[in-house]
């Protein structure tokens, strides 16, 4: 019996791609976002075929973390993979993806290469075995690859992004078929048909345009079950299974190489992530890690709590009046702050003033411990910093200190708190430079209105680099000594993160920079 996954497998194409293979008496998984409709679907399949062996695996391609559980569920079944249908897809919608990437793209392409990668051995292991890439003639318009549409929201031409998606798929095809000997790779145009992606696809039939699922489903099984395609792969097929000469640009072997490596990066791929276990016991002036006083579950509200109520929703009202009020006064760093929050939307200040659970963190029992520890008693908060780094985006990666000179005087100590809200890993936290090794770095420039430096790290420090790994509830404390910068999220996972400046009531707070407010919230007892 041949196992399939067909991913949207519970409409449309996907729909009568499932009850062909079931007609074969294959074992065959609907792959999709909806339990209901995969429920009916897997009953009409049922009664049309007679075949009981229709099962459902929830997958939402545009989500990253969601395409990773999928492939483990299905593979704690223990099943060979002897066909993989990357049907699902969509053809409009605005927005981004949970991981930041450009809503369209991100699901009809980025989400089946993660797909397709994670289920990779599965598929060798069962060879012979056959992967169909359901792409479109669109993917022949495109005359480059639009590198820096993938990593913003959908512009209001979503079109150029369908056929980007869909040109990228024929690229996964080309560079998937050159891997390997025993998975044949092949992709399909099933043709205008009369499905539900959008509401013209829905009226058509009604207007004797374009063609029936049914028929549209054709060149998926042709090249996922006749003996035919046995030994074909790497090609293109029109709807009637007649081959399509593929596009100048996926033929490029060394611009399908290239996009199979960014995707990598993208996705994170198959590497392990968080295993490593890292001990800060102050040589460098990193202490930790230390826990919050929050069970996993608490820490779990209140991330989705940020993703959901905090960061979609800026306060417009505060920022617009700092931004007056730090016009009026010449305050140029507030502003420049200011610009960078709403540019990069990855940075956010002082979001604990209008936010209770993120209060409920800087006032946490154990971290509070911790800080008396090296501060004393008398604490204040003066700033905080909510970091999101997304891997379709690069945090401020340069080699920094947080010292804050033209922020900050008197006399008294000052200490950074580093807490992690999702698990932060080697490839998408930040790591510093040992404290030995930072006099080899020279100064660079200096930022003119935090007083802040910024280095030039020669690559035979870079390999000294020690990275910060926590789990989500875990701290680390560090010193404005510490010479650190965020590092390009490869993981494939988001990365939240609350940064917590803390200084001794002897500390006098300078005016004009933060963009929320001028006094600290005191943190005593």
């Amino acid at each position: 019996m041949q196992v399939c996954i067909v991913t949207g497998g519970n409409s449309g194409v996907g729909l009568m791609t499932s009850v062909g293979l079931a007609k074969l008496g294959y074992h065959v998984f609907i792959a999709c976002r909806s339990h209901s409709k995969a429920t009916k679907a897997i009953a009409y399949i049922s009664q049309k075929t007679g075949n009981p062996n229709i099962e459902y695996l929830p997958l939402n391609l545009a989500s990253l973390e969601s395409v990773r559980q999928c492939v483990e569920l299905f593979l704690a079944k223990n099943l060979p993979l002897n066909i993989l249908i990357n049907n699902a897809g969509i053809f409009n919608g605005h927005g981004v993806t949970p991981e930041g990437f450009e809503l369209i793209w991100g699901t009809n392409y980025l989400g089946h290469f993660l797909l397709t990668y994670l289920l990779w051995d599965k598929l060798q292991e069962s060879a012979p075995s056959r992967v169909v890439m359901v792409s479109s003639d669109l993917a022949l318009k495109p005359t480059t690859i639009k590198w820096d549409l993938f990593v913003k929201s959908t512009p209001f031409n979503f079109i150029e992004l369908y056929n980007q998606s869909k040109l990228c798929l024929l690229l996964l095809t080309r560079q998937l078929y050159q891997q390997s000997s025993h998975v044949t790779v092949n992709a399909v145009h099933p043709g205008f048909v009369q499905s539900n992606i959008t509401i013209g696809h829905r009226l058509s039939k009604f207007f004797g345009i374009g063609i029936s699922p049914k028929k549209g489903c054709y060149s998926s099984l042709f090249c996922a079950t006749s003996p035919d395609c046995e030994l074909i792969t790497g090609k293109f097929f029109d709807p009637k299974g007649k081959e399509i000469p593929l596009p100048p640009l996926a033929l490029n072997n060394q611009l399908c190489q290239q996009l199979w490596e960014q995707s990598l990066d993208w996705t994170g791929g198959n590497k392990p992530v968080g295993t490593q276990i890292i001990n800060y016991d102050g040589t460098d002036e990193v202490w930790g890690p230390y826990s919050l006083n929050l069970t996993p579950e608490e820490i779990a509200t209140i991330r989705q709590h940020i993703f959901k109520e905090v960061l979609p929703k800026p306060p417009i009202k505060v920022l617009l009046i700092s931004a007056l009020t730090a016009l009026f006064k010449l305050q140029f760093g507030s502003i420049m702050l200011l610009f960078v929050q709403c540019y990069k939307r990855q940075f956010y200040m002082e979001r604990h003033l209008d936010s209770p659970q993120l209060l409920q963190l800087c006032k946490d029992e154990n971290l509070l411990a911790i800080i008396r520890k090296h501060l004393g008693d008398n604490l204040r908060l003066w700033r905080s910093e909510l970091w999101v780094n997304y891997p379709s985006r690069q945090l401020i990666p340069f080699w920094h200190r947080d010292i804050y000179p033209k922020l900050l005087s008197g006399e008294g100590k000052t200490i950074n708190i580093y807490i992690a809200l999702t698990e932060v890993t080697a490839r998408n936290g930040f790591e510093y430079i040992p404290k030995t090794e930072a006099e080899n770095c020279p100064r660079q420039i200096t930022d003119p209105f935090s007083g802040n430096h910024f280095y030039k790290v020669p690559n035979s420090v870079k390999n000294q680099v020690i990275p910060v790994v926590l789990q989500a509830g875990e701290f680390v404390l560090f010193t404005d000594q510490v010479i650190h910068r965020s590092v390009y999220n490869s993981s494939g996972k988001v990365r939240l993160s609350l940064t917590l400046r803390v200084a001794q009531d002897t500390v006098k707070i300078l005016p004009g920079y933060s963009p929320i407010y001028d006094q600290p919230l005191s943190l005593s007892n």
